[in-house]
């Protein structure tokens, strides 16, 4: 059947009224949802990743379609959890948001369906601004609509020029869309926690830059403001340690896969892009020689709890650094280690020590019989051979020869 009948009868109106009527009336029956997939899918367009940018990038509605990963993802809201700045409760100097994107940020922050997010710190959420929005559906609505008139023009009884009219101006909206995507996904909102006895928070900015993909702009902006870490050098995972961790690290040392699983789950820490930024912070500190007891610490394969010794440890400007980072590598205090490793070079001492003073009293080697040839090798003939030894160990035959 025709869903538009009477545009098939003969008119006295022009084409151009007729092809407007008929983009109007299939866009005034377009719902909501129709038009929110097709945002969506837009959306999924700009789910870009790049080394300086996020591990994975999703477009989400509910807190189970975010993964539980302790590398860094954006959550792209879908267009139903929107963003007005203006929802705000509480005081001045402490405003609480509370607008419908807020919400699905801290509930994406702290859950994954029915479950608690285990990598709380791994999550940053880009939403749409609540004023913007409109505009961004109604073109959205716009290109929908021109697309089934170019689609359906002789289905509609149209004139021929009205499809290649129609294609027109859907590619207009279509360019419309893609620039309103990046003027309404702008909002920002970062969880955050002042301290481990604070509640979470979010922090609102804005995804800026010149970037074509939101994703691109999101990582930029978060970089900018600190938020999202590709690089920490030791000194500053030594503040960590000295800072929010020092409870943690007061036992003399902590593995790499503890302190990876910390900096994923506390939103007090820096959110680390992944774990390799990490990884390499670690292993910058054993180059890093200069005052490293006050600011950078030692690294171990592991630690003999028999002995209470660690195991493959290195100390800055002493040792190579390790040429692999596993979870059971450790992080070591530095009175820790520059104590095991002075016990370690006093011990080496003593043994060198013992060997020089084994090899300074070695027993003589007796001098070997003389002789006469042919006589027979019995215990008399080697009495008679052998001569004596003087107080200083000497042969005394080689003394008697030496009187001459």
């Amino acid at each position: 059947m025709n869903p538009l009948p009477h545009l098939t009868r003969k008119s006295r109106h022009d084409p151009a009224s007729d092809l407007d009527r008929a983009a109007h009336e299939f866009a005034d029956h377009l719902e909501t949802e129709r038009l929110q997939a097709e945002i969506v899918r837009r959306l999924e367009q700009h789910c870009t990743t790049g080394q300086d940018g996020f591990e994975a990038v999703h477009v989400v509605d509910t807190t189970s379609g975010l993964p539980d990963e302790a590398e860094v993802q954006l959550a792209i809201l879908h267009p139903s959890h929107r963003h007005d700045p203006s929802d705000v409760h509480g005081s001045v100097a402490e405003p609480v948001v509370t607008s419908a994107a807020a919400e699905q940020a801290l509930s994406l922050a702290t859950t994954r369906g029915r479950h608690d997010r285990r990598h709380r710190n791994a999550v940053v959420v880009l939403a749409a601004d609540a004023h913007h929005y409109p505009a961004l559906e109604n073109s959205v609505r716009e290109y929908l609509a021109w697309s089934h008139v170019a689609t359906m023009a002789h289905a509609l009884g149209l004139p021929e020029e009205a499809a290649a009219q129609a294609t027109v101006l859907k590619d207009a909206s279509d360019a419309s869309i893609d620039a309103q995507l990046l003027e309404t996904y702008f909002w920002l909102l970062v969880p955050t926690q002042a301290s481990e006895d604070e509640p979470l928070t979010l922090r609102v900015l804005t995804a800026e830059g010149a970037e074509p993909s939101l994703a691109g702009r999101a990582a930029r902006s978060l970089r900018d403001e600190g938020e999202l870490v590709t690089a920490r050098d030791d000194h500053a995972i030594r503040g960590d340690l000295d800072g929010p961790l020092t409870t943690r690290w007061r036992a003399g040392h902590i593995s790499l896969g503890e302190l990876w699983e910390l900096y994923t789950s506390l939103p007090y820490l820096p959110r680390l892009r992944d774990r390799e930024v990490l990884e390499a912070g670690l292993v910058s500190a054993i180059a890093d020689e200069l005052d490293w007891q006050y600011q950078g610490f030692a690294l171990a394969d592991g630690y003999d709890q028999r002995k209470s010794s660690y195991l493959g440890l290195r100390l800055p400007g002493d040792d190579p650094a390790p040429e692999t980072m596993r979870s059971s590598t450790l992080v070591v205090r530095p009175d820790r280690a520059v104590e095991q490793r002075h016990n370690d070079t006093a011990q080496d001492a003593l043994e060198r020590l013992d060997s020089m003073e084994h090899l300074d009293h070695r027993d003589p080697v007796l001098p070997r019989p003389r002789l006469v040839p042919g006589e027979e090798i019995t215990p008399e003939a080697i009495v008679r051979g052998t001569p004596g030894l003087d107080d200083e160990g000497r042969p005394t035959a080689d003394r008697r020869a030496e009187s001459f």
